[in-house]
């Protein structure tokens, strides 16, 4: 079990429980359940929601101060966190197809040991300022760590040696894109996909049939 600096409540490093929810753990309740699917600001929820002094609920609250992120989103990517942590930790840390970048950041929020992370798009988007205020209010310590780096993905995207990588909502072709620079690299990489309509075509039809078009889609990138 790991620490977040701060943090009242142990994360969880090894194999990870059947519980839905492992770090925001409250939204395991029925009545609660409702909530983590919607797509609305934090702010617009119940602020008993995020009640504790853990650091999750801390940054939740910020971000909810700073009118920025949705609830779905900020669930989704404290999850994909948990599960893939250490898989990808290395000391500095690569976000593709980084968006607004919340992935990238909580590494640089939780991990003591990533001392970089860049979070790499063709254009970063004017909500990151916002959000990273949102963490560097609670965790001064992101600030020196995290830079933005705006360039368009294609399969030879340079990483800096020794990187880690995630992928998170990168849509269609773009995850096997990042998967491709990270092959290239050498990097471990953990990818959370989301769309798949312009993704690569599964290269054995039959299991579109047993599986479906995305699930054959995952099967062969993991391959």
């Amino acid at each position: 079990m790991a620490r977040y600096p701060g943090a009242q409540r142990p994360v969880q490093e090894g194999p990870v429980s059947d519980a839905r929810f492992t770090i925001y753990t409250q939204f395991n309740e029925a009545s609660r359940l409702e909530f983590a699917g919607m797509k609305h600001r934090i702010h617009s929820l119940p602020v008993d929601l995020f009640p504790t002094d853990s650091l999750p609920d801390r940054l939740a609250r910020s971000l909810a101060e700073h009118r920025v992120v949705h609830v779905k989103e900020l669930l989704e990517s404290f999850e994909f966190f948990a599960r893939v942590r250490r898989r990808v930790r290395r000391p500095t840390v690569v976000e593709l197809c980084a968006g607004h970048g919340l992935v990238g950041l909580i590494f640089a929020l939780c991990e003591p040991s990533v001392t970089r992370v860049e979070l790499v798009d063709s254009r970063q988007p004017p909500s990151f300022g916002r959000i990273r205020e949102a963490f560097t209010t609670i965790a001064p310590w992101v600030a020196d760590k995290v830079v933005y780096r705006e360039t368009p993905l294609d399969g030879s995207t340079a990483l800096p040696d020794g990187a880690g990588v995630v992928l998170a909502h990168a849509c269609g072709e773009l995850t096997d894109l990042g998967l491709d620079c990270a092959i290239a690299s050498g990097a471990p990489v953990a990818a959370m996909p989301c769309c798949y309509g312009s993704a690569r075509g599964p290269r054995v039809p039959a299991l579109s049939k047993a599986f479906g078009r995305a699930a054959n889609i995952d099967i062969t990138r993991s391959h």
